[in-house]
């Protein structure tokens, strides 16, 4: 049986608490930002959409940055879903709201009037109660919450006599665990052939 010293644990010890006291100090000094702020023109690019996934520390594949930048350039133009007026200074409180209410994964902001200028919200927040401010928010989902499958398995046997008959069907449902689109969920069906259900748990990658 393997054993340690006393002095080999201490410094294996000391080892894993350094370990685990340097993960804390980089999630304490990199900590995600779900808000962006982007010039309009960044936005519609999937650079400037994956510089926005990388600050709220969320992974996208390359197909996803295209068709974010694709949808945002496209959403420009069009009257928003919602119009939210409040004074400056709540304005990043209010886009950090609608980000969550929205449950997207992360936000870009930008300014309709300025295109090509990256907006500032601390300079924002300055501005006099009266002022008026119009923003773009474009909330951005990276993977969905939750998924949803149908299974169906036909007996290609029958099928080749141009019968149809299904040996066996599967539903499952699962949630989202990671930022990466990782999900765990459970998987139900019923075999025909051999007459018996089943259940299971499901894990995508």
């Amino acid at each position: 049986m393997f054993s340690l010293t006393k002095r080999q644990a201490a410094i294996l010890l000391g080892v894993v608490l350094f370990a685990v006291g340097g993960y804390l100090v980089y999630q304490y000094f990199n900590q995600p930002e779900p808000v962006t702020t982007l010039s309009q023109e960044q936005a519609e690019t999937s650079a400037g959409v994956e510089k926005a996934a990388e600050n709220a520390h969320v992974k996208m594949l390359q197909e996803q940055l295209d068709e974010a930048a694709k949808q945002i350039a496209e959403l420009k133009n069009k009257p928003p879903d919602t119009i939210v007026k409040t004074v400056p200074v709540e304005v990043p409180k209010i886009i950090e709201v609608e980000r969550k209410k929205s449950g997207a994964d992360f936000a870009i902001v930008t300014d309709p009037a300025n295109p090509d200028k990256q907006v500032d919200l601390k300079e924002i927040e300055k501005l006099p109660a009266d002022t008026s401010v119009t923003l773009n928010q474009y909330n951005v989902h990276a993977y969905k919450k939750v998924i949803r499958g149908v299974n169906v398995y036909p007996d290609w046997g029958e099928v080749a006599q141009g019968k149809f008959k299904l040996d066996e069907v599967t539903v499952d449902i699962s949630r989202r665990i990671s930022k990466d689109g990782k999900y765990i969920g459970v998987t139900a069906g019923y075999n025909f052939k051999y007459d018996h259900a089943k259940t299971g748990i499901r894990y995508s990658f």
